[in-house]
């Protein structure tokens, strides 16, 4: 019995490896491009003896399937060829197909499918409200709720279902790709950003870009500051972007693409909103509520279509424009929020100034200045104006400031006419106070008015008007005196050597400002009295309009089209200044009554005045454009995509200015032509070839016209055959390389250069003649500029290789590596002996030359997990290195004194080797006796490296050190995350090898104006006689200005590199409200701890960086 089943049981077993191996041993050999479906299937039925069972309404037998297979078996078949709404089992030689159970669907014992989900938009993704479901054909169909969901039912024999929404893309959804229904994504129409590129004079495919172009989406360009430009560091790949200021309405950043290529004067990118040429300043003003599409444009062939303005890169910003909708979309935005310093220098008091400054004066050999009566009574507080211990800074800055600011926009339109008008306002006040003793506010307040007016229509079925207009209206009112000199007074005049105000007799009509003798004769500044003498009011206007036809000309050929446009700018400053000179007093005595009671004796140090005088200013310019285009766009066999763009332009710009120089009211004129030719195979192999063909005035005739052409080409490997295995992994795989010559025609930012090619001679002008001894003064004419006949264009030669990879349609990655030569820069010679006879005078010439290299990375991650759950995570990186091939320099007998070789913003410096530790080690060192002038090297002063060896210590042991002072790397990475109603966001912002050179912050005064106050690290931080650190950070102290110890030197160099979390976003949205919370400059972690390291070197002593926290709420209806 026993041995009766297992033999049944081997039977069995033999059975069951025998089919497996039946089946396994049935394999498929053929290649398919393009088929259907149902002859694959009969393909595998005729080579393996198979059969199917299906349904067809279940199975889309007509799908075209294109595959290889070489000894395959029928499971790796049908793993290839079946969708992954499909499975399959086999039974002998049967395989039966069916749907896989459906996930978001609901199926009906009838066959009916029940689909639902949620509608949302691209562009921010959130819900669409009244978004069109439905089935082609038929009456089913329903519209999205409040939320954007949805829910439908529809036949088992529906194919497909559509999705729209007035002012959106269309989108079809085939049934049984179930899973796609849970969350739909339509395209905003008028939002091309999705597919298309802006770049120079027209718009590109991205799959079709081979120039190296950064698209940036206007979200990600949102900060609570009124400036754009403060948003750019870390968020735009190959952009370098260093903010200096937070002082409101002028807090804008500094900012290069590729970092900085020249020394001459034009480093700026071109900038251009609706086809208008525009300042940064206007730039600063655009709100992101208004920006449909922001591209930089970074490699040759990006920008040589511009020609002799493309050098430096272009930032090109289109506005948005309105849409076909049923009804019109109206935003709102209103925002508060609460702004204070992320970190000011901190002062020592009173009290610490003086015993150090006698601490400093005991230590060189003098007698210290302040008595231990003085030190003491200001200690105990005795009284405010005999012993006065003033905080300047508190005096004239406060804690916080509150700033408001308003958008309201509103898009709509019709099928042959749309709109958008949008209007912004910006209200910011300062951290300056309002001084209790005057009549006028003297705070900072910055206020914009912003306006956009978009419409466009269509003239006749194939012509198409737009008429775009920008208004800026900003209003400044500030204190009379510079905002960054009151912060310098108030962090360097000394606490304790006269109060703010003095007391004045009953009769007096003014206020007496407390003053003292300054310790080189005159006196010494108030910074109250600065604070208080008077306020100006400044205008500036910023208007552009662009008028554009468009013109279809398919009835000429095909693809054929014409723009013609004309632009104007208008810009207009003025200002009305009102002071008043302060009554100065110094306290000359005092006497105690028996009850402590002060009384004061004080004189008039100067006469004030108690009215307010006026004075004003102004100025401005304007500037006419006109731009002809011609477009061809045409694909041949679905195969071939040519392009071409033909542009012809000129410009023509005014000055408004009351200035004596002729050069300055004579108008700034430039014309060019510009073309472009694209060719695409396949959507594989694309070529793309440029040129810009510019006029400038500014050189001679013969000079004036320069050509830059450029090339590119690109290989989309991801949309080869070969790729198709794994293109739903890596769904993107494009290498790109481009090459070209661009130009830069800004030479000097003085009008009296703009011509160096003309000879100036200037008449009746006196000079001094001496004939022996004797000394005569003669007039007549005088050479005062030296004209270069052949100065020209500089010229920059662009190499750019770059890579883009998509994976599994969620991850992009960007990659680029430039290399630029500039050449051609024009300076002004400085290596010409006085002998020659142009002392002043030396002659403009193309003599620079400068070497740019790096690299710029953006990444970015974008995945819906469901329809409450959507995370984007992002990060740019960008290195920017320059050096200095050529330049007008002496022939040094020294190497390392030349500039060659160093970047532009090299620091030149002594070396510092530490502090001497005793008066040995000063006899034995080379001679430092060119510095210490004042006094005599002691233990604890700066000991300098001798690099050229010849045992003296003078300038000519001063190289250039350490990284640049404008950092060649910036980066930044972040996160948004959107969990049902809720949302949050943070952003991160670094910069690397930097570094900060401090300088006009020693203690105690500078050599010009002697008797200073003491910043608190050099208190506490210096080397000290009675416990010598020879790691001090600050050296011995001197009472007065010490030349050896002032030197710029590596001791005063440190690192400035720094990650701050730049933004924070915590939101909730319900129905059509939003109310978010949100933050700027929140933490920074640097190892530069004396004042904000983004504000780079100098003293930190001007207004300093904001941090800031915003409440705002959002209506869209």
């Amino acid at each position: 019995m026993h041995l009766h089943l297992r033999f049944r049981r081997i039977v069995a077993l033999v059975a069951g490896l025998l089919l497996t191996l039946s089946i396994h041993a049935q394999v498929i050999t053929k290649s398919f491009r393009g088929v259907p479906l149902k002859t694959v299937l009969e393909e595998v039925e005729k080579q393996t003896g198979y059969s199917f069972l299906f349904e067809s309404k279940e199975v889309d037998v007509d799908k075209p399937v294109t595959a290889s297979f070489k000894n395959a078996t029928i499971q790796t078949v049908l793993d290839k060829v079946l969708d992954g709404s499909l499975r399959y089992t086999i039974n002998d030689k049967l395989v039966t197909i069916s749907q896989r159970p459906r996930q978001g669907a609901t199926v009906a014992k009838d066959g009916s499918v029940t689909l639902s989900g949620t509608v949302i938009s691209s562009s921010d993704n959130q819900p669409i409200v009244g978004a069109n479901v439905y089935v082609e054909g038929t009456t089913l169909g329903v519209t999205t709720d409040i939320d954007g969901n949805y829910s439908l039912t529809v036949p088992a024999s529906t194919r497909q279902v559509t999705f729209s929404f007035l002012g959106y893309d269309m989108k079809k959804i085939a049934v049984k790709d179930s899973e796609l229904f849970k969350l739909v994504t339509l395209v905003d129409a008028s939002n091309e950003l999705e597919d298309v590129v802006v770049v120079g004079f027209g718009v590109q495919k991205k799959e079709s870009l081979v120039g190296a172009v950064q698209s940036v989406k206007p979200s990600e360009l949102q900060v609570s500051s009124s400036n754009l430009s403060t948003s750019f560091a870390g968020k735009i790949a190959g952009v370098i972007a260093v903010q200096k200021t937070g002082e409101p309405g002028a807090d804008g950043a500094n900012f290069w693409i590729r970092g900085i290529s020249t020394f001459g004067s034009g480093q700026s990118p071109l900038l251009i909103l609706d086809g208008v040429e525009i300042t940064s300043q206007m730039l600063n003003n655009i709100p992101p509520e208004t920006i449909e599409s922001f591209s930089v444009l970074k490699d040759a062939t990006a920008t040589a279509l511009y020609g002799s303005r493309g050098a430096n890169g272009v930032m090109i910003i289109t506005t948005k424009s309105g849409r076909d909708s049923e009804k019109m979309t109206i935003n709102l935005r209103a925002e508060v929020g609460m702004s204070a310093p992320t970190r000011v220098p901190e002062i020592a008091d009173g009290v610490t100034f003086m015993e150090t400054y006698n601490e400093a004066s005991l230590t060189r050999g003098r007698s210290p200045r302040y008595s231990d009566q003085k030190i003491m009574g200001t200690r105990l507080g005795l009284d405010p104006y005999v012993y006065p211990n003033v905080d300047w800074y508190d005096m004239l800055f406060k804690d916080a400031s509150f700033n408001q600011n308003f958008n309201f926009n509103m898009t709509g339109g019709s099928k042959k006419l749309d709109y958008f008008l949008n209007a912004t306002a910006y209200n910011e006040n300062g951290i300056v106070r309002k001084p209790d003793i005057s009549k006028y506010d003297t705070n900072i307040n910055a206020q914009k008015y912003l306006f956009q007016a978009n419409v466009s229509a269509d003239a006749t079925p194939t012509t198409r008007v737009s008429l775009k207009m920008n208004t800026q209206l900003h209003y400044r009112h500030a204190p009379i005196e510079d905002v960054s000199d009151l912060f310098k007074y108030a962090l360097t005049a000394m606490p304790s050597e006269f109060p703010a105000t003095l007391p004045g007799e009953s009769s007096d009509t003014f206020t007496r400002f407390g003053v003292t003798d300054a310790w080189n004769g005159s006196l010494f500044t108030n910074p109250y009295a600065q604070l208080c003498r008077g306020y100006g009011d400044q205008f500036r206007g910023h208007f552009t309009s662009a008028l554009t036809v468009d013109q279809d000309l398919g009835f000429i050929t095909k693809g054929l089209s014409a723009t013609g446009m004309a632009t104007f700018y208008n810009r207009v400053y003025s200002a009305v200044y009102r002071s008043f000179t302060p009554f100065l007093y110094k306290l000359t005595d005092y006497s105690i009554d028996d009850a402590g009671n002060y009384s004061y004796v004080s004189e008039s140090a100067n006469t004030g005045t108690t009215y307010l005088g006026t004075s004003r200013g102004k100025d401005g310019y304007r500037e006419l454009a006109f731009q002809v285009k011609l477009d061809y766009n045409r694909t041949f066999n679905e195969k071939h995509d040519v392009g071409a763009t033909l542009v012809y332009h000129q410009k023509e710009r005014m000055m408004h200015i009351s200035d004596s120089e002729e050069y300055a009211v004579l108008p700034y004129r430039q014309q060019g032509l510009a073309g472009r030719i694209t060719y695409g195979f396949d959507k594989r192999y694309l070529v793309e070839a440029n040129f810009g063909y510019n006029g400038s005035e500014n050189f001679a005739p013969g000079k004036r016209f320069g050509f830059f052409p450029s090339v590119a080409a690109g290989w989309v490997v991801s949309n080869e055959p070969f790729w198709r295995a794994i293109k739903d992994k890596v769904n993107l795989l494009k290498f790109r390389v481009s090459y070209g010559l661009v130009g830069n025609d800004v030479i000097s930012s003085e009008y009296a250069d703009r011509f160096p090619y003309l000879t100036t001679v200037d008449m009746d002008q006196g000079y001094d003649v001496y004939i022996g001894t004797n000394h005569i003064r003669k007039y007549g004419p005088i050479l005062s500029v030296y004209g270069n006949p052949d100065a020209t264009w500089e010229e920059s030669r662009k190499l750019d290789i770059g890579v883009e990879i998509g994976l599994f349609d969620s991850l992009n990655i960007i990659f680029d590596w430039f290399k630029e030569k500039r050449s051609g820069i024009f300076m002004q010679r400085a290596s010409l002996p006085s002998s020659f006879g142009m002392s002043n005078i030396t002659p403009w010439a193309n003599i620079g030359k400068v070497d740019n290299r790096g690299v710029d990375i953006s990444v970015d991650y974008n995945k819906a997990f469901s329809k409450d759950l959507i995370l984007s995570l992002r990060g740019s990186f960008t290195y920017a290195h320059n050096e200095v091939v050529e330049m007008d320099e002496p022939a040094y007998k020294w190497d390392y004194l030349s500039k060659v070789g160093h970047p532009i913003n090299s620091i030149n410096c002594l070396i510092a080797e530490g502090l001497f530790q005793d008066e040995e080690e000063i006899a034995s060192s080379p001679s430092q006796a060119a510095y210490a002038t004042e006094f005599p090297l002691k233990p604890g002063d700066i000991k300098f490296k001798d690099l050229n060896g010849d045992r003296v210590i003078d300038d000519n042991d001063k190289c250039w050190y350490g990284n640049p002072t404008v950092p060649e790397i910036i980066y930044g990475f972040g996160f948004s995350l959107k969990y049902k109603g809720f949302d949050c966001s943070a952003f991160f912002q670094g910069q690397g090898k930097v570094s900060i050179i401090m300088y006009d912050s020693h203690p105690f005064g500078t050599k010009a104006t002697p008797g200073g106050g003491l910043m608190q690290w050099m208190a506490d931080e210096h080397w000290r006689e009675e416990a010598p650190d020879p790691n001090a950070r600050y050296p011995r102290l001197s009472p007065e200005w010490n030349t050896n110890n002032t030197q710029a030197n590596s001791l005063y160099v440190r690192n400035g590199r720094m990650l701050r979390l730049k933004n924070a976003e915590i939101g909730y949205t319900y129905k059509f409200m939003r109310v978010y919370v949100s933050g700027t400059n929140l933490l920074t972690f640097s190892p530069f701890k004396y004042w904000d390291p983004e504000k780079g070197s100098g003293n930190g002593l001007s207004y300093p960086l904001q941090r800031t926290c915003n409440l705002g709420f959002q209506f869209t209806f």
